[in-house]
């Protein structure tokens, strides 16, 4: 007789035990074929009693605080369970979810109180078994708003908090609508590419604790690292005295531009204009005025780059370091700008270069013409004596003395030279006249 196997793994419990029994009895039968005559006991069948775990919560006790969701896990015991509130005006009846193989869970969300309140939340299930929780509802001294206000960069393609950017962050301490001054909260990173900027030392650290203002506000700087990839980040933040914590996400975006993350100085635009032209000659352009621009921020090595660079040159072409220069030279009139571009591409243009033409050279004098008026002009000189005659007009003079038929030096005259007005005087001197 053949059997057949019934011991599959996909057989029920049930079809296993009456398979068992089954061949229990066939047992005799096949003895007696041996002749023994004798049949064999029945194999008896043991129940088999499923093994069911306390009943436990975990954690056991906890410290809630207003509208912030805490979880509580169910464990053991038989589902379904039912869920209590020692005080459901604080603390309603918190909703149960949750499945047998995926585990269950209740979220509890108390209410506010003006005093640290205790509240039992009880769990019974299937089978009447109890356990509890012990909840401590405490006085809430964070509101629900934490501020961030991105302060840079504002370039394109960045509406918000973009890598390489600051912040600021506000949190106000609150107990029943009083502000708590001096109060120490904690700031942490939670979760993203940034840091706290360390009041007084400019420190970048990832935890720092601040007190609250005579208004109640907490004020934070965080800086977002330059490399830092588009995010959602998460901060953290603590009132040291209650224990409670909140949690604010918020987006980073990675910026290509550099705006707001490389600093070039001079910030503003340089202007260079000529010296004025020679007398008589046009406007003139500067040329090979220099200026020197300093580059900050970003990640070195930085490419300097001049779009007009038969206008404005640039050297050197590369800048190594953080801080580091170059100088710019200009060629003729007009204006342009030079492209700076860090080793993440990154790429910022420099305040405006302009030179502008000088003012054109005065026009050439034109000369006065003389003006000259001699009087008298006709004198009888006797031996010894002297006639004088008065120069009227402008410019300058130069008299020429001709004695024909006069001995030489029998007439002298003074000043040959001179500016007009003026005098000119005539001598005749006494001379030997030779027998």
């Amino acid at each position: 007789m053949a059997i057949k196997n019934y011991f599959s793994s996909t057989g029920s419990w049930a079809k296993r035990v009456a398979i068992l029994a089954a061949i229990g009895a066939m047992g005799g039968l096949l003895g007696s074929c041996g002749g023994s005559g004798a049949g064999s006991a029945p194999v008896p069948v043991v129940p088999v009693t499923p093994v069911i775990l306390p009943l436990s919560v975990l954690p056991p006790t906890a410290d809630v605080f207003a509208d912030v969701p805490t979880e509580i896990s169910i464990s053991g015991g038989t589902p379904p369970y039912s869920i209590g509130s020692s005080n459901a005006v604080v603390v309603p009846t918190p909703a149960l979810s949750g499945t047998a193989t995926g585990g269950f869970k209740i979220t509890v969300i108390a209410k506010s109180v003006v005093a640290d309140t205790p509240v039992t939340i009880t769990v019974l299930d299937a089978n009447r078994l109890q356990t509890s929780i012990a909840l401590n509802v405490k006085v809430t001294t964070l509101n629900n708003v934490v501020t961030i206000t991105p302060l840079a960069p504002t370039g394109a393609g960045c509406g918000g908090l973009c890598s390489g950017g600051d912040a600021r962050i506000v949190v106000t301490a609150v107990v029943n609508g009083v502000k708590l001054a001096n109060r120490a909260i904690r700031f942490d990173v939670f979760q993203g590419d940034f840091r706290f900027v360390t009041p007084g030392t400019n420190a970048l650290v990832s935890s720092l604790i601040i007190n609250t203002d005579e208004n109640g506000d907490a004020v934070a700087r965080i800086q977002v690292i330059v490399t830092a990839p588009t995010q959602v980040a998460t901060l953290r933040t603590t009132d040291t005295v209650s224990g409670l914590v909140r949690f604010s996400n918020f987006n980073i975006v990675q910026q290509v531009s550099g705006v707001g993350i490389l600093s070039i100085l001079p910030s503003g635009p340089v202007t260079v204009t000529a010296g004025k032209a020679a007398v008589g000659q046009p406007a003139q352009c500067p040329f090979g005025a220099s200026v020197d621009h300093y580059v900050y921020g970003g990640t070195p090595p930085y490419t300097i780059k001049s779009p007009l660079f038969d206008y404005l040159t640039v050297f050197p072409s590369i800048v190594t370091t953080n801080g580091g220069s170059y100088r710019v030279t200009q060629n003729g009139c007009g204006t342009g700008s030079i492209l700076v571009t860090d080793s993440l591409n990154r790429v910022l243009e420099s305040p405006s270069f302009i030179s502008v033409a000088g003012p054109a050279g005065d026009a050439p004098v034109a000369p006065v013409p003389a003006s000259l008026t001699v009087s008298p002009v006709v004198h009888s000189i006797g031996c010894g004596h002297t006639a004088t005659s008065t120069l009227t007009g402008a410019g300058n003079y130069i008299a020429t003395v001709t004695t024909p038929g006069v001995p030489s030096g029998a007439l002298t005259v003074n000043s040959t030279c001179g500016s007009i007005p003026g005098t000119i005087s005539f001598t005749r001197n006494i001379i030997a006249v030779p027998n």
